[in-house]
């Protein structure tokens, strides 16, 4: 039965299996930062990650979606009568408030038990807060004179309420990628395109009497026409549209001015660090190297936070920062790809992915860990 009590044997059996695994390898192959379909900007099956990453030789990984653990009601089903190959040690990835990281920072939690009650308060925390991001997301696309144009001109109602029903029609949940699906399917039903609706983002930044605010969205805009070019493949292409709609570091938290409607939205009602159950080990997934310090200091004060996530996606130039702090502070070192689609472009490196097995013993063990 898919309960507590199964998952709890599940991670006793797990882990003595990895134990054994330690005892046969030197080095394994691991990733335990994996998305899927049930992350909102995931694209792959638990079923496509659990074939390639068998195909491609890897011991361990572990499935992380946004905020959620319902991957493992249909993994479950892969391991109600065995161990799975590669073996899946079970995760999530949680989205922290903290401004002081830059708005919001990653914190990856791994040898969950998906039926906790505490894990799952969490989990409902950040359900709720997405909901609100969703509202104030629809307050901000009121803001944005460009929209409020195009919604005039061609008759264009959208409302919260409306897109609430759209995400449990198609059993979707609130993000950025499906509010823009959304939008998208209301502006190709007009024949509005992505082009057109920069067209007239460029037009209102140009009046923008908040020269920082106007200079930032003007090379961002830029950097958008340049990226997709007038092709009509693009012409209703939501992760387009979502990259013009959703800059980031503006009309949010710092910003003290009137709003220009960007739907980024960084602080939202989602957990804070310190609101993080202390159940389970946590990672902090893909820091980047700005931000180390930062890092370091809220891994100084939280003891349950026993590593850092060396990302594939992560480009240091100078590496020796981050294992300064992992070495000072007795950190574990885990691996990670972020991968959010099967088209295994992160794979090419597999090198990367191979690991001293003692590392992944560390992990097993990591409440007997002392800093």
């Amino acid at each position: 039965m898919n309960n507590y009590e199964f998952w709890n044997k599940y991670l006793k059996k797990l882990k003595e299996v990895i134990k054994n695994m330690y005892q046969e390898h030197t080095k394994l192959q691991i990733d335990l930062h994996i998305h899927s379909n049930y992350s909102a900007d995931g694209k792959q099956s638990i079923k496509e990650i659990i074939e390639s990453t068998n195909k491609l030789g890897f011991d361990i990984i572990s499935i992380t979606d946004h905020d959620t653990l319902d991957a493992y009601n249909e993994i479950y089903e892969y391991v109600k009568n065995g161990l799975t190959k590669p073996l899946i040690i079970p995760g999530v990835e949680f989205t922290i408030d903290n401004k002081e990281y830059g708005s919001q920072c990653h914190i990856l939690q791994l040898f969950v038990n998906p039926f906790d009650k505490e894990i799952q308060k969490n989990v409902l925390v950040n359900k709720k807060a997405m909901f609100n991001r969703s509202k104030i997301q629809f307050k901000r696309l009121e803001e944005n004179l460009a929209i409020q144009e195009i919604c005039k001109k061609y008759n264009i109602v959208f409302s919260y309420t409306e897109y609430i029903k759209y995400l449990e029609d198609n059993k979707l949940v609130p993000e950025y990628d499906t509010l823009c699906l959304y939008l998208i399917n209301k502006f190709k039903s007009r024949k509005i395109t992505t082009f057109n609706i920069l067209n007239l983002l460029e037009k209102y930044n140009i009046k923008d009497c908040y020269s920082d605010r106007k200079k930032y969205k003007e090379i961002r805009f830029k950097k958008l026409r340049d990226k997709y070019q007038n092709i009509a493949d693009n012409n209703y292409n939501p992760r387009f549209l979502l990259s013009m709609l959703a800059v980031r570091e503006v009309d949010d938290d710092w910003w003290d001015k009137p709003s220009s409607g960007s739907i980024s939205v960084n602080s939202y009602g989602q957990i804070k660090i310190s609101e993080l159950n202390k159940r389970f080990c946590s990672i902090w997934a893909h820091p980047s190297e700005a931000c180390l310090q930062v890092v370091e200091k809220y891994i100084k004060v939280n003891e349950n936070i026993l590593g850092i996530e060396l990302n594939i996606r992560n480009k240091y130039s100078d590496i020796n920062k981050l294992s300064n702090i992992l070495n000072s502070n007795n950190l574990l070192l885990t691996i990670g790809s972020d991968s959010h689609d099967n088209s295994l472009k992160f794979y090419d490196n597999k090198e990367f992915y191979s690991i001293d097995s003692k590392k992944v013993l560390d992990l097993i063990n990591y409440k007997k860990k002392v800093r």
